[in-house]
Order: structure tokens, then sequence, then C-alpha cells
């Protein structure tokens, strides 16, 4: 008997697979235009409005150190909440929502640079494919640091 069975919403950057738990998804938008923030860490892209809240967008794919591989037009933008504060993922593709045994996740392998192993959580690995699962707070904590 599984563990758990955990909901991953599946996305792309560059050629790697990444999953974040939908638990932590409130929505996926289109990118609709961003307003600049300047002085802000490269990977921090700027902010939107989204029905009156401002909503801080991260680059996924240059806070860990991926090559965009995608037309603009495809890429997509993840709404997650941190500290009730609202932040946008921008990733490259989202493929779609999956169900996983969460007694198959492992540690991150141990040859991920350590620039992007802290922002993983796990490694979900079944004959298919190899699935990054993205550790959220970190991600948005180092991003809050930054902007403070």
């Amino acid at each position: 008997m599984a563990d758990s069975t955990l909901q991953l919403c599946s996305f792309q950057l560059a050629e790697a697979l990444f999953g974040l738990d939908t638990m932590l998804v409130q929505e996926i938008i289109k990118v609709p235009e961003i307003t600049k923030v300047y002085q802000a860490p490269e990977e921090i892209i700027g902010i939107i409005n989204l029905r009156g809240k401002i909503v801080t967008i991260i680059d996924l794919g240059v806070k860990l150190e991926l090559p965009s591989t995608v037309e603009s037009r495809n890429r997509r933008i993840i709404i997650v909440e941190s500290g009730n504060e609202p932040f946008g993922l921008m990733v490259d593709r989202i493929n779609d929502v999956i169900q996983i045994d969460g007694g198959k996740l492992g540690p991150a392998p141990a040859n991920v640079r350590v620039s992007q192993g802290r922002f993983i959580s796990s490694v979900f690995r079944d004959e298919d494919q190899l699935i990054a699962i993205l550790n959220l707070e970190e991600l948005v904590n180092q991003a809050e640091n930054k902007t403070d």
C-alpha cells in the first residue's frame, strides 16, 4: 500500500520536468503585461495586477539557471501563495496534473548543482520520467529576501 498519493502540477523548464503539489497552486494564467521592477534580482521579471492583488513574477528558468527553449507565447505563470503573499512562477510549458505514489519519492540526485538542489525537495522516478519536485518555500523565501 502506498504511503500517500500526491497530485502534482507538472511543467517544463528547458528539457527538464518539474512538479509542484497542486495544493500549493492557486491558478495558472497566460502571461499578461508585466511591469518591470528596476534593480530587482535577475529572476524577478516584474509585477502584475491580478484582480487587485500585486503579484511578483519569478522566472523559474532564470532562478534554476536553465535556458528557455520555447516561444514566449507558450509560457505560463503558476500563481502560488507564500506567507499570505501571491507569487507567479513563469514556466516554459504546463503539462498535466498527475498522481504519484508518495512512497516513490527520493532525494535529489547528488549530481544536481548546489544552486539548483536547494530548490528541489525530492524527486519522483518511474519507468517513463524523472520529475523534480520543487520546494516552494525555498523558492519564494529567496525571492522575498532579495526584494527586501
